[in-house]
């Protein structure tokens, strides 16, 4: 999964939207962000500036056919030095459909147009990272360094391009360096601040700060408010700031399966069992043969008490996608669920052996053997969670309870004071633990 990282964002409210089911206050963001671009073009028809702007929120919103009737409108009476921007943004509205052949020959036109060709190449290899071709989007790079009047806007976006390039290499700390180019070309665009800010969040670090600022700097973008909501999820005490960061994400765009699941797993963790199932069902709908979309599908089955659901749903997920380590730990949580220990503990070894470096198998099945009282095997997932992911608070807390409920206080402290120091430590929790040792 490594490379799916440029993902579209969606979005629910209370009115039917196509399947879609929408609360009130979601329903009314996307709109008012919609319906205020659209209303400029409205008041200004031969307006270029306001037909690209409505046209960039339509497709922010997933709505891309619907950009590209407004494009062709607009474009019409685009005037010279707003060609390429027309025509750049063509090109994007196809990258966002997926249509790779479309997308490449707007690109090549913008090359026609005055002073276009530095454009052209950063456009081409936007194209080409679609589908994850870094080798070719570096080479249109190339060219663009050989032409010494690009503006500001076209190197600001050739270091983004160099950057998501660079990531498809695996090449991390080039990618940053490029994005903070970016940054120093542009500090107060947000496009740079989230993509390193999502970058830094994938490799563990601390990518808080700049999501925080892309999203001050654009509210509106769905992306940003979703990589914004996932690295808040990880931060303990911020789970309120990052459901409200996935309801925006999902207020902005309401057809993006990844930000419906998310906001869904949000509502969960909140204890909003009724909101997760009127979500999880959109997800559904969206994404019908999406694994994700059963995968959390089941995970409010759970919640709900509906453990043979959520194992139907974990199935459903294995048989669009056999082997998927996240479908078989769902069907393990729910056969814990079903007091059925020896079916959990083996769906958690596969789980744990298909998802390596997930430590939920491991820490799951821990917590399932200290509540069925099977401290032998609470003992050896807890030593191996541990082991695996020394920095993994809930690894150490799982541990610190099978080794509690065997009677060894001693180490059960020493657990429980790992866990102080690791990654997503719910420090409140683990003083509670401790408390009861003494």
């Amino acid at each position: 999964m490594r490379n799916s990282r440029f993902r579209a964002v969606a979005l629910v409210g209370i009115c039917a939207l196509g399947g879609i089911v929408f609360t009130t206050g979601e329903a009314e963001a996307q709109e008012s962000t919609l319906a205020s671009a659209k209303e400029r073009t409205r008041q200004a028809r031969a307006s270029s500036e306001a037909s690209l702007a409505y046209a960039r929120a339509l497709r922010r919103a997933g709505r891309e056919a619907e950009a590209l009737v407004e494009l062709k409108r607009g474009q019409a009476f685009a005037m010279v030095d707003a060609a390429i921007a027309f025509t750049w943004e063509i090109a994007r509205t196809h990258v966002a459909k997926r249509d790779f052949v479309p997308a490449m020959a707007s690109c090549k036109s913008i090359a026609k147009l005055p002073n276009g060709k530095a454009a052209s190449h950063v456009c081409a290899a936007e194209a080409h990272l679609l589908w994850r071709r870094g080798t070719e989007a570096v080479a249109e790079l190339a060219e663009v360094a050989k032409i010494p009047r690009a503006d500001d806007e076209v190197r600001f976006h050739a270091k983004l391009a160099e950057g998501h390039s660079r990531e498809l290499d695996s090449k991390d700390a080039e990618a940053e360096a490029a994005y903070r180019e970016a940054i120093r070309l542009a500090p107060n665009r947000f496009e740079g601040h989230l993509l390193l800010g999502a970058l830094l969040r994938r490799n563990g670090k601390d990518g808080v700060p700049s999501l925080e600022r892309a999203v001050e700097l654009d509210e509106h973008d769905p992306i940003a408010q979703l990589e914004l909501g996932q690295a808040l999820t990880a931060e303990p005490g911020r789970e309120t700031d990052a459901l409200a960061a996935f309801e925006k994400a999902v207020a902005e765009r309401p057809t993006s399966a990844d930000a419906l699941r998310s906001l869904t797993e949000a509502y969960l963790a909140a204890g909003r069992t009724a909101d997760a199932k009127r979500v999880a069902a959109s997800v559904l709908a969206i994404a019908p043969k999406d694994v994700l979309a059963h995968v959390v599908s089941g995970r409010v089955a759970l919640a709900d008490g509906k453990p043979d659901d959520a194992i139907k749903h974990g199935e459903k997920a294995l048989e669009l996608m056999p082997n998927d380590g996240r479908a078989k730990l769902l069907i393990a949580d729910a056969y814990v669920k079903k007091g059925e220990i020896d079916l959990a503990l083996e769906a958690y070894q596969k789980a744990n052996g298909l998802s390596p470096l997930d430590p939920a198998p491991l820490v799951n099945a821990t917590n399932a053997c200290v509540a069925a009282g099977r401290l032998s095997s609470a003992k050896a997932f807890g030593q191996r969670a541990v082991l695996d992911f020394p920095n993994h608070a809930p690894a150490w807390v799982a541990h610190g309870d099978a080794l509690a409920a065997d009677g060894n206080a001693r180490a059960a402290r020493t657990a429980y004071e790992a866990a102080r120091g690791a990654k997503g430590a719910d420090r409140a929790l683990i003083e509670r633990k401790l408390s009861r040792l003494r």
